[in-house]
């Protein structure tokens, strides 16, 4: 029988470079989960280090060795029903990290980012001033390397996050992750777990649509100066507004068939005539005056 799959206890496992964080995320969490009436072991300080023999580890060998021992608590601790945060040391290596979460069962890993500016500010004693210098050659992440998590429980960024905020976000994964229950911890609902399994890749840039390319004329008036531009040509005419338009014909009706009447001709036209004929005598054209005399008499 695998008591760790039906133990209430877990262990917190906090991963991340020297100076990150670890100890005081795992030292404010514990105080959360004590005043629920929780008890809560770390495995931190100069304590861990005189009874275990951990937190001198020089190379890699050294190191795993170290993660091993405190994994072996861990299990032990786990499996008797209890809480217990491991901060001691940086775990720098996945391969010991892994074997610990397969020994524990119960086991939740949190992984502490810091970007390396944020580090060498909170560096007092100033090591990461002297790997960066060449000085110190066992420092990790500087001098060896550290190997991130690739399925973490937790991710806290303590370069964006207060300390209050980050307890916050732990309690709430814990229950999100059936590691506590929502009634103890002060919550209504389980909350949603948002760690990460694979660093979240980079989203793709939105290609932006190019202008299209102005017509060579169009691109040469805008470059010469407005001084220099020529009027606008007039729009040539087309060829059916030029032509002239054609005739149309007319059918002949009786109307227009009729032959038009003869001017009469004038008086100088018919003494012309009459002067052309002497043999004969000139028709009179003029009519008659009716005397004066002739006139009275009727009346």
């Amino acid at each position: 029988m695998n008591l760790g799959m039906t133990s209430s206890g877990f262990t917190m496992w906090f991963t991340g470079m020297s100076g990150s964080g670890k100890s005081t995320l795992a030292q404010a969490l514990a105080n959360r989960l004590r005043r629920l009436g929780k008890t809560v072991d770390i495995l931190d300080g100069a304590d861990v280090q005189q009874n275990l023999g951990v937190g001198k580890a020089q190379n890699k060998d050294e190191r795993n060795a170290e993660a091993r021992k405190i994994a072996w608590v861990c299990r032990l601790v786990t499996r008797g029903g209890g809480i217990i945060f491991q901060s001691a040391i940086e775990s720098p290596y996945r391969e010991t990290r892994d074997e610990a979460r397969r020994q524990v069962v119960r086991f939740a890993e949190v992984f502490i980012e810091c970007p390396i500016d944020t580090l060498i500010a909170r560096d007092r004693t100033g090591k990461y001033k002297k790997a960066l210098a060449g000085e110190l050659k066992n420092l990790v992440g500087i001098s060896e390397p550290y190997e991130p998590p690739t399925h973490p429980e937790m991710i806290i960024d303590t370069a964006k996050y207060s300390i209050d905020e980050a307890v916050e976000h732990m309690m709430g994964q814990l229950v999100a992750q059936r590691f506590l229950d929502p009634s103890l911890a002060g919550l209504k609902s389980r909350p949603r777990v948002s760690a990460r399994s694979a660093k979240t890749p980079a989203p793709k840039p939105v290609p932006v649509p190019k202008a299209p390319k102005a017509a060579p004329a169009i691109a040469a008036a805008k470059a010469t100066p407005p001084a220099l531009r020529a009027a606008p040509a007039a729009p040539k005419a087309s060829a059916k507004a030029a032509a002239p338009p054609k005739p149309q014909l007319v059918k002949p009706t009786a109307k227009h068939a009729a032959p038009a009447k003869a001017a009469k001709p004038s008086k100088s036209a018919e003494r012309a005539h009459a002067a052309a004929k002497p043999n004969q005598p000139a028709a009179r054209t003029e009519r008659p005056r009716i005397a004066a005399g002739s006139k009275a008499r009727k009346r």
